[in-house]
């Protein structure tokens, strides 16, 4: 990775960075003229300003979170714009060491990893008291983990850098790489509390989610099941009533999300809806504003989904537009994901609905999932599905009509259905084995080592022990 800044550099930027954005509550902190290199790593407001940092950087790479993932799997495609070049990289699967994307969520991760090791190396190092000390490293050690989880499905091992003096190291080992993960994850998830005052702070919830994804895209099922059980029987998640609430603003940090990054429109913004919506789309608010990209949804995916299934109705399969005439989207290929609502307090293109990363019907699922592949159709796991169906409006199903590999293609197409749009159908298809194999029924000449995304260039160059992965 490149080389870390230094502690001063990291002063200087906070001199004029924003304290983490989505709070419900604001943090009291210290006046920014009192932070100096010698006093932000020995103050509570220090140490929380290099960790707010820290959870900012999580906001990196979002385009390859939700692109990266829908359009090579073949769920979704995209044209326009400026982004059009990336995108159909991820179509065709011709994506390279400079893929902009993929160097961005490389560059993300290790510049939280980063922050979290410095918080790491001097929590100790200043007058705080233990419950200070016992919940910053809890939140930094997740921070780190959820980090390296993203590289690892992404890229495979990396460098384990848990330093801020440890600049450039070979790739860890698969083992080594998995261990820590786990390891990190399961301290953070022991000293996390359940709740917090500061939405997208990490929680027992959130530490124990990660874990869950993490056992299940390694295929721990064992493991997948328990952790998610672990969940389950807490009793502090629970599904919403009406899928489409999960994403509104309305219900911002609901019930549902176990770990969620969040966005706002005045500075910590996105612009999922600007490079998702077509310019002569109607736009809800007299702020919004959009690009000139556009996505859209496969008709064989949108045919996938019962009619009296409510996600399907945050699809646009058609639309009035800005001139008054009618536009069909359905039977074109064009259909719009429209999940994340526009955002009331949008200034142009900038918004700020918040980014759920693992939701309670996640967990359901891979639970259901887990059991399965551990024991074959159970009435469990049928129950497990049928929550997360019934919320939706869609019809039960019964363990007895299906067998181990039935029902393990049937969650896979009710994951596609539940979570599209939102950075999973990559991973799952990958663990199911089908990655590859799907795109090249479309055509695609895709190979077995596309699995994983390339090395960044800027890395290689910067890293004289780094190795790039097989193929590229």
């Amino acid at each position: 990775m490149k080389n870390e800044k230094s502690v001063k550099s990291i002063v200087i930027c906070f001199l004029v960075a924003f304290l983490f954005a989505g709070c419900k509550d604001v943090l009291n902190t210290q006046a920014y003229s009192e932070l100096t290199p010698n006093t932000i790593l020995k103050s509570e407001d220090g140490i929380n300003s290099v960790l707010n940092d820290a959870y900012a950087e999580l906001r990196g790479g979002y385009f390859f979170h939700l692109w990266g993932a829908d359009i090579p799997s073949g769920l979704a495609w995209s044209r326009g714009g400026s982004i059009e070049g990336d995108f159909v990289d991820y179509e065709n699967f011709t994506w390279n060491t400079t893929h902009s994307e993929i160097s961005g969520l490389w560059d993300a991760q290790f510049q939280a990893i980063r922050n979290a090791n410095l918080v790491l190396s001097n929590i100790d190092g200043g007058n705080f008291n233990k419950d200070f000390v016992k919940q910053k490293t809890a939140e930094a050690r997740f921070i780190r983990a959820y980090s390296y989880y993203m590289l690892y499905k992404s890229f495979g091992p990396t460098p384990l850098v848990t330093s801020p003096d440890e600049l450039i190291q070979p790739r860890a080992t698969d083992k080594d790489m998995k261990a820590f993960i786990e390891k990190e994850l399961t301290a953070a998830a022991t000293d996390l509390p359940w709740t917090t005052d500061a939405f997208g702070r990490a929680t027992k919830g959130a530490a124990l989610g990660v874990l869950t994804k993490f056992y299940l895209n390694t295929k721990q099922w064992s493991k997948t099941a328990n952790t998610a059980k672990q969940i389950i029987d807490s009793n502090q998640y629970k599904l919403m009533a009406s899928y489409k609430d999960v994403f509104s603003f309305a219900h911002a940090g609901n019930s549902e999300l176990l770990w969620t990054i969040p966005y706002n429109a005045q500075g910590a913004f996105h612009f999922i809806n600007a490079i998702t919506y077509p310019t002569d789309y109607p736009l809800p608010n007299p702020n919004n504003a959009v690009f000139a990209a556009e996505t859209y949804l496969f008709d064989s995916f949108v045919n996938s989904f019962e009619n009296s299934d409510t996600r399907k109705d945050l699809i646009v399969t058609e639309y009035q537009n800005t001139s008054g005439n009618h536009v069909q989207l359905y039977g074109n290929d064009k259909s719009i994901p429209g999940k994340y609502p526009f955002d009331p307090n949008s200034q142009g293109p900038f918004e700020g609905s918040d980014i759920p990363i693992v939701r309670y019907s996640d967990i359901l699922l891979s639970r259901a999932e887990a059991l399965n592949e551990m024991n074959g159709p159970t009435k469990e796991a049928a129950s497990l599905i049928n929550d997360v169906r019934q919320r939706a409006g869609a019809s039960t199903i019964n363990s007895a009509n299906f067998d181990k590999q039935s029902l393990r293609q049937f969650i896979l197409e009710e994951r596609y259905r539940e979570f599209y749009f939102e950075g999973k159908s990559r991973d799952d298809q990958i663990r199911h084995g089908v990655f590859i194999s799907n795109a090249q029924s479309r055509g695609i000449n895709a190979e077995s080592y596309q699995k994983l995304f390339p090395i960044p260039q800027s890395e290689m160059d910067a890293n004289d022990k780094m190795t790039q992965n097989k193929g590229y």
